[in-house]
């Protein structure tokens, strides 16, 4: 044991130093949120630009194309202060597309005789990418339209305010001891993706560092040298140790990031009661997929064939965020809950449903009991081939080769 926990602070102090997971650890945490955060940002800035749109519509709509021109020069402004939309009406159709073809407007809106009725509108544009500008005509249109409706019925347009405000929704979550607090329907659906990426990151990061020691150690036969005083085995649990310590310390950092952000934001209170439970889904996760690694790494000659095969690896762990949705909206269903005690998604997808509280405390334990007899045969048969094919050199083994391995 002694000879085990060498190989656990070795492996530790040696990675913990260099720049990747210096990088990983406290770079990624931050890209990830400029990801997400930075295109809200730039999104909700002041345009800078001015957009030039032409104006077709059919007879009868004089006073309303009057309101909606008007309304949009007083709704929307660039930064500087100068209207945002530079409106120009045409007689007919193809003067407006000819203008657009030749760029010399940004699109033209066609509005026909039965909008009134119908609230249908066209909007021709040479492209169609800047979402935000249709966002706001389209707004500005159909409130124009609204209170044209009002007028043509003799309602007071003041009145539009009062009788199109929207309902308040309040919502609030209960306990199972039928204690209320309030809820964010958003949060609980982000707060569960969180966990899941957080997971996913530090068992694949982890994973990844062991591949490569163990590749490393191999190609440089820095592996033979070790194994004149240690074991195999002992080589292998010490290396899935010190990179497991490694990944904690991701772990523990990427929480606290993503909890300061969630409380800095008031996005929710943060139940801290599932923190211990995502640790425990951490280290069984870890274990699995750490014991694949560490026998993937005897079985390549080269760095490029093992990070091809551990990406078909990752593509199964990468199936909860890819339904992540359907899994967070749909906690309950069967299909859901049966992916659940399938032992390479069953880390990933309890920590989405533990997030959206749909989850017995009975489904915890049986999914850990499942992870733990999982992690104990993988653990058992990546062992024998470890022991084997680590001294093995040349040709790369085949298939049947390590499966009468694993026999052994």
């Amino acid at each position: 044991m002694k000879q085990v926990w060498t190989i656990v602070k070795w492996e530790f102090i040696n990675r913990v130093k260099t720049k990747l997971f210096l990088i990983t650890t406290f770079l990624l945490p931050f890209f990830m949120g400029a990801m997400f955060y930075l295109p809200t940002i730039l999104m909700n800035l002041e345009p800078e630009e001015l957009t030039e749109i032409g104006l077709v519509y059919e007879d009868g709509l004089d006073t309303l194309v009057e309101r909606f021109q008007s309304q949009v020069a007083m709704s929307h402004r660039l930064k500087d202060g100068n209207p945002q939309f530079i409106i120009f009406r045409y007689e007919d159709e193809k003067t407006a597309l000819d203008s657009v073809s030749m760029k010399s407007i940004d699109g033209y809106l066609y509005i026909p005789s039965s909008v009134l009725d119908t609230g249908q509108v066209n909007y021709f544009g040479h492209s169609l990418s800047n979402i935000k500008i249709f966002s706001q005509l389209r707004r500005t249109l159909n409130q124009v339209v609204i209170e044209q409706r009002m007028l043509d019925q003799d309602i007071d347009i003041s009145l539009v305010g009062a009788l199109s405000r929207n309902i308040r929704f309040d919502t609030f979550e209960v306990d199972d001891e039928g204690i209320t607090s309030e809820g964010n329907e958003l949060t609980s659906f982000l707060l569960p993706l969180m966990f899941l990426m957080i997971l996913f990151m530090t068992v694949f990061m982890s994973g990844q560092l062991l591949l490569r020691s163990v590749m490393e150690e191999r190609t440089n036969r820095t592996i033979e040298i070790l194994l004149s005083s240690v074991t195999a085995d002992e080589i292998m649990r010490g290396k899935i140790l010190g990179l497991g310590a490694l990944g904690l310390i991701q772990m523990i950092f990427y929480l606290i990031c993503g909890l300061i952000v969630t409380e800095y934001k008031e996005l929710t209170i943060v139940d801290y009661s599932q923190i211990p439970i995502f640790f425990i889904y951490f280290v069984t996760g870890y274990l699995f997929y750490a014991s694949i690694f560490a026998a993937m790494g005897t079985l390549f000659k080269s760095e490029q064939e093992a990070q091809q095969s551990s990406g078909i690896i990752s593509i199964v762990a990468i199936l909860p965020i890819a339904f992540s949705s359907y899994f967070i909206t749909n906690p309950g269903s069967a299909f859901t809950v049966a992916s659940s005690y399938i032992p390479p998604l069953t880390p990933f997808m309890m920590i989405l449903r533990v997030g959206t509280k749909s989850v017995e405390y009975t489904e915890i334990i049986l999914s850990t009991l499942l992870m733990i007899v999982s992690c104990w045969l993988m653990l058992k048969l990546s062992g024998k081939i470890f022991r084997i094919a680590i001294l093995l050199y040349g040709k790369r083994p085949t298939f049947k080769e390590i499966i009468r391995w694993a026999k052994t």
